[in-house]
């Protein structure tokens, strides 16, 4: 069950009582929108939000917080000397995290170079892959993330059909229910998917996105558990099919996990762009600045501190803003899918 299912159900519940039971219901239906409400917004700043809108709202919140110490008189203003410091921190502190997280984003990077060797092998690997679930699928199948990872889920949705469809013979009833369980879940979730791929139209991360919750090694797990215990009950053609299930979906788990990877790459190389561009200007501006504190006092600089403070000392955090807003969103991602199929983490649970 998505959360918007799980919220809208909890909202709508009803009680026997009278009319203050109708209160309580209406008050546990304002706590459930709350509830969505803030968890909308926690996705958005974790993941969903633009990078560079995220990254604004830091400095908003930075500037705000700048005048409003400002305006409470806590920083008097009253000698030039104490700023002098702390635009030399910030223009050391800028260079030295420019520097490192370019480095690191070059050595993280720097995997993506093979031998020919190396890549010829990973290579066939890859198209080995792609083969199996053209084959599955019976189509050949697409180069864009989003439209592989779609009809990755049409080919579980169609193998939960046929097994809903097929006869289990003699078997009891709670065999039969435990098959149906998983089968609905999975049916269910891979519609959702699909219609979700099928509004969405861009690129690697918005592909990854869709499946971040995605984890099936409950679902293998309960599959294997009702093959272990009622193997000896069920049909051949239902064992089979079950297996073809089991390989669905670990063929998913590869998808996710190999997009993740491109993702982090380019996610990687626009953070290392984007601090190149913002570290100039935001270095710049602090240089002028601290100059200008040599100046006399009463200069046009000293007498416009009051306005020009909490501006340039916002503008030199943009390089840290910035990296926060993509490391919050590339550790979100790399969090919900650290673990791989035949195992799961709290995290990844859907």
């Amino acid at each position: 069950m998505s959360r918007d299912d799980e919220t809208e159900s909890f909202g709508s519940g009803e009680s026997s009582d009278g009319g203050g039971s109708f209160g309580g219901s209406e008050s546990s239906g304002g706590s459930s929108r709350l509830v969505e409400k803030k968890e909308r917004l926690r996705e958005w700043l974790l993941l969903d939000g633009n990078r560079l809108v995220v990254a604004g709202g830091v400095l908003v919140v930075v500037l705000a917080v700048l005048v409003a110490v400002e305006r409470l008189g806590w920083v008097p203003m009253e000698r030039t000397q104490p700023m002098y410091y702390v635009f030399s921190a910030l223009i050391s502190g800028n260079l030295t995290l420019i520097t490192v997280v370019v480095s690191i984003n070059q050595l993280l990077l720097g995997r993506a170079f093979h031998s020919p060797g190396e890549l010829e092998s990973e290579i066939r690997n890859v198209i080995e892959y792609r083969q199996e679930v053209e084959d599955h699928a019976g189509e050949v199948a697409p180069v864009k993330p989003q439209g592989f990872l779609e009809l990755l889920f049409e080919n579980t949705r169609k193998e939960t059909e046929r097994i809903d469809g097929m006869t289990f013979g003699a078997v009891g009833e709670e065999t039969r229910s435990a098959v149906d369980d998983v089968v609905k879940s999975l049916t269910d979730h891979a519609d959702r998917v699909v219609d979700l791929l099928d509004d969405s139209s861009a690129g690697t991360f918005d592909v990854l996105s869709v499946t971040l919750t995605t984890n099936y090694a409950n679902e293998i797990n309960r599959i294997r558990r009702i093959r272990w215990r009622h193997g000896d009950d069920l049909p051949e053609s239902v064992m089979e099919a079950l297996d073809d299930l089991i390989e669905h979906l670990q063929k998913v788990d590869v998808a996710r996990q190999y997009f993740k990877s491109l993702y982090l790459q380019e996610e990687l190389s626009a953070l290392s762009r984007i601090l190149l561009y913002a570290g100039l200007p935001a270095e710049l501006i602090s240089v002028v600045v601290l100059l200008g504190f040599t100046a006399d006092q009463g200069s046009a600089l000293t007498d416009s501190l009051p306005l020009l403070l909490p501006v340039t000392v916002t503008v030199a955090f943009l390089p840290l803003a910035i990296l926060l807003s993509f490391i919050v969103r590339t550790a979100t991602v790399t969090e919900r899918t650290v673990a791989t199929i035949p195992f799961t983490t709290p995290s990844q649970e859907q």
